[in-house]
């Protein structure tokens, strides 16, 4: 007689950040950061930085840390890549990092992405530092530990969860972005605001009337936490409106910005939401309305290979090879469940059914769409 053991255990493991939400133009509360346990720094930085915020920063933290080198990246989807990746691991391995050093990833949400990626995988995690310098890096990028990469098949679908120890968040900064990028990164907020904070929508009416730092600064915590709420529940229960998105930013070749995906993603959920009968039509017809008032995203380009769309759809991290999930909402704060699932599923014919109502509507489709995105 065979003997068999069967032995289960669980494990929890517990992830730490801290956030420092900061207004001042010497960017000194950088300063606030211990850096004394480690030996070295790596800095991974946009290279549009290269000759405006990087020579601040770097200012500030070689006063703080030995900073060895500094890689220079492309804010460019190509940037997320399995050949990329590869290429950073060897440039990590060729300055002998170690787990007594950090890595500083300074840039937006294609840049804290990427590095945050590489700096949890190698040596199965290294210390990271973000210094987000978009609106979108500040209110999604670094908030949550949902690190990405994207593959040939479908956009982020390489990625861990993976916190970074410490982001310095810098509202002087955002004063450099452009109108086009403040609106993807007011896309993600927007969403979050919807999946869980009727306050967080209000404080973006209220800076779309008068900016100041005050209400910034206020938009970005309260951001963060509805962020780590969210994600303490499901880490994919965040991504109200990203199975449409994902897949436009796929089919177009990322034509369309994240940010600007979301959104019209977030009106496309919205609409499936009263197809479904989850969704009242008037409070839809509300919120996109406030959409088009805050400048936000709500149409897509004529011509969309919907068939392609629904199977990009099916690929997405959420969905299973039967059945598409999608994150969608009844109200304001109050996302789709079902027990504790947070996820709605729907055959590939269904969807295809509805994105074909979908595109009937006029005021959803714009023509040569994606291209004038790119210049508002």
């Amino acid at each position: 007689m065979k003997n068999i053991f069967i032995i289960e255990e669980s494990i929890s493991e517990t992830q730490k950040v801290k956030f420092i939400i900061d207004n001042g133009s010497s960017l000194n509360r950088i300063k606030d950061i211990d850096f004394s346990c480690y030996q070295k720094g790596i800095v991974f930085c946009d290279k549009n930085l290269s000759c405006s915020w990087w020579p601040k920063i770097n200012k500030v933290l070689k006063s703080q840390i030995n900073i060895v080198d500094v890689c220079h990246l492309e804010a460019a989807e190509k940037t997320k890549s399995v050949k990329k990746y590869g290429e950073l691991v060897n440039y990590l391995g060729s300055l002998k990092c170690s787990r007594d050093d950090i890595i500083i990833a300074i840039g937006g949400g294609t840049i804290l992405d990427t590095v945050s990626y590489l700096a949890s995988t190698y040596m199965r995690g290294i210390t990271l530092f973000m210094i987000p310098t978009t609106l979108i890096g500040q209110a999604d990028a670094s908030t949550a530990g949902k690190t990405c990469i994207n593959t040939r098949y479908a956009k982020n679908v390489l990625g861990t969860l993976y916190l970074p120890k410490f982001v310095y968040n810098n509202v002087q900064i955002l004063k450099t972005n452009s109108e086009y990028e403040y609106r993807q990164g007011f896309s993600e907020i927007f969403k979050y605001g919807l999946l869980g904070s009727q306050s967080l929508i209000d404080l973006m009416v209220a800076y779309n009337n008068k900016p100041n730092d005050e209400l910034m600064m206020n938009i970005i915590r309260e951001t963060i936490r509805v962020r780590i709420d969210i994600r303490k529940k499901d880490p994919l229960a965040s991504n109200l409106g990203h199975t449409f998105g994902h897949a436009l930013e796929k089919i177009t070749n990322y034509a369309i910005n994240h940010g600007d995906a979301i959104s019209v993603g977030i009106v496309m959920a919205l609409e499936f939401g009263v197809f479904e009968g989850i969704v009242d039509l008037e409070y839809k017809n509300g919120i996109i309305d406030l959409m088009r008032e805050l400048k936000l995203n709500t149409q897509v380009s004529n011509g969309i290979n919907l068939e392609f769309l629904n199977q990009i759809m099916l690929t997405d991290k959420k969905s299973s090879n039967t059945h598409i999930r999608l994150v969608l909402i009844s109200k304001t704060g109050i996302p789709y469940h079902d027990n504790d699932d947070y996820f709605y599923s729907v055959t590939p014919a269904k969807m295809l059914d509805f994105l074909h109502y979908f595109i009937t509507k006029k005021n959803y489709l714009g023509m040569n769409h994606w291209k004038r995105l790119q210049q508002q």
